[in-house]
């Protein structure tokens, strides 16, 4: 089944295969790039570098979401997306996510030329959010978030408060703490869903988000990735960032490999196991992957995209290596 998604009048077809979104974090504190960009002609230059590598959209943050990171001041946030916004629209036409569950943010940002808003919380987080969507021509990206769901859950006590108290009853926390992760999250989702319409906002309008590394158990991550298929089945756009989470890092270094961060190795090691977590999701069906790095995500999405539209490839025979042209 083919599905579209729409932001500002531009139209997304999942038949036309997976996207390799490129991470621009204009924050003192990510997990992942500590800082690198953390100004507007930094955080400019680096996303103009990832679309030369081949990003063909990129998501834009001004607070980190990682866990015991510190919250960012509505203002402060702002400050830090919107220039970045205004230089990128001067250089680029390719989509521009924000990565923020506030509305205000989110307004502000939509204003400055933003063509998306990724949020975390799924639009449980703010309940101006939807509203603030519906209102403007973006698109929007729906997030399951654990720690949302089951606040009381270890991997949900280690990250900042997302908002959405009081969203689900205690009866309904209790119900999706003990369905198995997959209807967990489509439960979740489907409030978001119907959040975003009485907000205004539209389903072709909307994509969705298994929300991988965020308060999750190992398990739970890998069998999300696996049952790909039970959110895709859910209609709409899908999609997935597994860049450089720790369950990744937790697997390999079990099996041997060196994942320090703080070694040209070990931080090459994340991007090579995140990339083949990439081909896994694009062939999987994900139509949107969210990445730190682009070059090997792009390489390892486009044998995925491959394999996943196998049945459209020419059936051509290829030379063998080292094969002579023939003079005839």
């Amino acid at each position: 089944m083919h599905r579209i998604f729409k932001y500002n009048d531009k139209t997304f077809n999942s038949s036309d295969g997976t996207i390799v979104c490129g991470i621009v974090n204009v924050t003192p504190d990510s997990f992942s790039d500590g800082g690198r960009w953390f100004s507007t002609e930094k955080a400019v230059a680096h996303a103009m570098e990832l679309i030369d590598q081949g990003a063909g959209m990129l998501d834009i943050g001004g607070e980190s979401t990682r866990p015991g990171s510190t919250p960012v001041d509505l203002q402060e946030e702002i400050n830090r997306i919107v220039p970045v916004i205004r230089e990128l629209k001067k250089l680029t036409d390719v989509p521009l996510s924000i990565d923020t569950w506030k509305a205000p943010v989110a307004k502000a940002t939509i204003e400055a030329g933003a063509d998306i808003i990724n949020d975390i919380t799924g639009f449980l987080g703010d309940p101006d959010m939807a509203k603030v969507v519906g209102n403007s021509k973006a698109g929007a990206i729906l997030m399951f978030n654990p720690a949302i769901s089951r606040p009381d859950h270890p991997g949900s006590k280690i990250f900042p408060s997302f908002g959405g108290e009081g969203v689900f009853s205690q009866e309904e926390i209790e119900r999706m703490n003990a369905l198995p992760i997959q209807e967990s999250m489509c439960y979740y989702l489907r409030r978001c869903i119907k959040v975003a319409h009485e907000g205004g906002v539209e389903d072709e309008r909307i994509m969705l988000d298994p929300g991988i590394g965020f308060g999750l158990t190992k398990r739970e991550n890998l069998i999300l990735i696996k049952d790909l298929h039970v959110l895709r089945d859910m209609g709409y756009c899908t999609l997935v960032g597994v860049s450089r989470k720790r369950f990744i890092v937790n697997i390999l270094e079990g099996a041997g490999f060196n994942m320090d961060p703080e070694t040209e190795e070990g931080h090459e090691n994340r991007d090579l196991g995140s990339a083949a977590l990439t081909a896994i999701s694009t062939m999987l069906g994900a139509d949107v992957i969210r990445v730190h790095t682009i070059l090997h995500h792009r390489m390892h999405s486009e044998i995925g995209n491959a394999v996943r539209f196998a049945e459209a490839m020419e059936d051509t025979h290829l030379k063998q290596y080292g094969a002579k042209k023939s003079n005839q």
